[in-house]
């Protein structure tokens, strides 16, 4: 009896080694490229690098200087340059006012990263190394496509891995073809309406950044795609097509339900899955002896307070001495004018702990991702106040799901200010939307993290995932010419307009001679009827 029970288990141990093989991969080499300067896009990378090391993968990343901080088991090739373009890229942030501006820069600034990264001495001489190899490269979905050559020089497998929000360029790699007005890359200049003027705006909008992208983008990275590889032009707009997974930091609960095709894999909140920083026993008693509850304001890693606009600290400052409310106030200001007794000065909070205390009861924050992510995850409402980039639209998403309202920063009055936050505060459905966007969010089959590794490794274990894609020929036509029609609109109206204007001047330059013809005549035939009149 005890035999069979021993045959019996050892089934079992062969049947459960079967199947977990099944599930597993063996160790490879992955090579991730990363290269903006961004706090909250390393603060996502870090936690999937570590979990690949732990898994026994090779993995190699390409970042910034210091973005991310070294992590252990990852080799890193650091490129200084990329924190040079970011410092350029800060400096010019004043002239954002225009998106034709803001394109220029953001063009000049593509182009000069993917130099920058393969023109680099370590980036160098692991390509020129003979014994390297990788079975996966990581990178952005984003314009910086001249390192497609980097996975077609080692035959690797390519998978996406975006850090933002999933914008129409996501979409094209992904081979999703679907137009869309709600996503674009740039939200400078778009319009947050709903009426009907408002969503054609939108896709004037976004048919304008596919142009620039297949006009001047596109072209730039070729040129240096042809430059550094040698490679062809239809092997580059193959490399497009090669996409197997894409993994994208955001998560339906965040108040924007989208369509995704099955390669693009929603991971957010992957940063939440390490421990957050603890607060010190200073802030720790502040917001435990908070009878009233505690108001969070922060503006996030890369705004300062300082270079805020004086009458919006003032506003703010006002604002909150008003209220019962003790205040966690994030700035570089230790020394802040007019500083009430209520309010705890802090350069560095844990935002984290400071969101998940019991106390915690309004988030006043310029709307990055990853704050509103934390937000959302700890049920606690928001008062946005969005300056640039994606903010306008993390906030319009949650302010749409009932759990924020949003104001103009440039238009911001201390009445307006003292009233919504008094109404964020004092009204319970915007905590009851919160805590159910909460729930929302963390409940899922998977955590982040495991899902993000598993989806990698499915990339590793099936190489060529185009059974995931959306083929071209089952897209309908109209679906990929939605931009076609705006620029032949446009130049119609443009080419109409030349030849409408050339044909009025060749009419009047006719008309002109006329009258005078007119007159010569009359006078003839006055004179020939002079005699008449005078033999009368």
């Amino acid at each position: 009896m005890r035999l069979e029970f021993s045959w019996l288990a050892v089934a079992l141990c062969v049947i459960l080694q079967q199947d977990l093989c099944q599930d597993s991969v063996q160790a490879a080499s992955i090579l991730g490229i990363f290269s903006y300067h961004f706090s909250s896009h390393n603060l996502v990378v870090r936690p999937l690098a570590r979990a690949l090391v732990k898994r026994g993968h090779n993995v190699t990343l390409i970042t910034p200087v210091g973005m991310p901080s070294d992590i252990e088991g990852v080799r890193h090739i650091r490129v200084p340059k990329l924190n040079q373009q970011m410092i350029e890229c800060d400096q010019m942030m004043d002239f954002f006012g225009s998106k034709w501006i803001a394109g220029w820069l953001a063009v000049t600034m593509l182009y000069n990263m993917s130099l920058d990264i393969l023109s680099d001495e370590g980036v160098q001489r692991m390509l020129k190394d003979k014994s390297e190899r990788f079975d996966l490269v990581m990178l952005e979905p984003s314009a910086l496509e001249a390192l497609y050559g980097i996975v077609e020089f080692y035959n690797a497998t390519l998978m996406g891995f975006s850090g933002g929000n999933v914008n129409w360029s996501t979409e094209e790699v992904a081979g999703n073809f679907a137009p869309s007005i709600n996503d674009p890359i740039s939200s400078l200049g778009y319009s947050r309406g709903n009426s009907l003027l408002s969503k054609i705006y939108n896709w004037v909008h976004i048919t304008e950044e596919k142009l620039l992208t297949h006009l001047i983008v596109r072209p730039s990275q070729l040129h240096i795609f042809k430059k550094f590889f040698g490679y062809s032009e239809q092997t580059f707009y193959y490399m497009r097509k090669r996409y197997s997974v894409i993994l994208v930091n955001n998560h339906f609960s965040m108040g924007r339900v989208r369509s995704n095709v099955p390669n693009i894999i929603e991971v957010g909140g992957l940063h939440l899955t390490e421990p957050p920083e603890p607060c010190d026993a200073k802030l720790q008693r502040f917001m435990d002896d908070a009878e009233h509850g505690v108001i969070y304001f922060s503006m996030g890693q890369e705004i300062l307070v300082q270079f805020l606009p004086e009458d919006m600290q003032q506003n703010l400052m006002k604002s909150l001495v008003q209220f019962k409310q003790r205040v966690v106030w994030k700035t570089e200001l230790y020394s802040m004018p007019n500083k009430a007794d209520n309010i705890y000065v802090i350069e560095q909070p844990p935002q984290r702990a400071v969101l998940a205390h019991p106390n915690t009861r309004l988030f006043i924050t310029n709307g990055g991702l990853l704050s509103v992510m934390e937000a959302v995850y700890s049920g606690v409402p928001i008062l946005g106040l969005p300056v640039f980039f994606d903010q306008f639209i993390n906030l319009r998403n949650v302010n749409l799901r009932g759990m924020a309202e949003v104001l103009d920063a440039n238009e911001m009055s201390l009445e307006m200010l003292t009233s919504t936050i008094r109404e964020l505060l004092e009204n319970p459905k915007y905590t009851l939307k919160a805590r159910k966007m909460s729930q929302s969010f963390r409940d899922r089959p998977m955590s982040p993290l495991d899902t993000a590794v598993w989806w990698t490794e499915y990339a590793l274990r099936n190489g060529d995932a185009s059974h995931m894609r959306l083929k071209t020929e089952d897209v309908p036509l109209y679906y990929q010419w939605d931009w076609l029609i705006l620029l032949a609109a446009r130049f119609g109206i443009v080419f109409g307009s030349v030849i409408y204007l050339f044909y009025k001047v060749f009419q009047k330059t006719r008309a002109g001679p006329r009258p005078l013809q007119d007159r010569e005549a009359a006078f003839q035939h006055l004179i020939l009827l002079a005699p008449r009149w005078q033999a009368q």
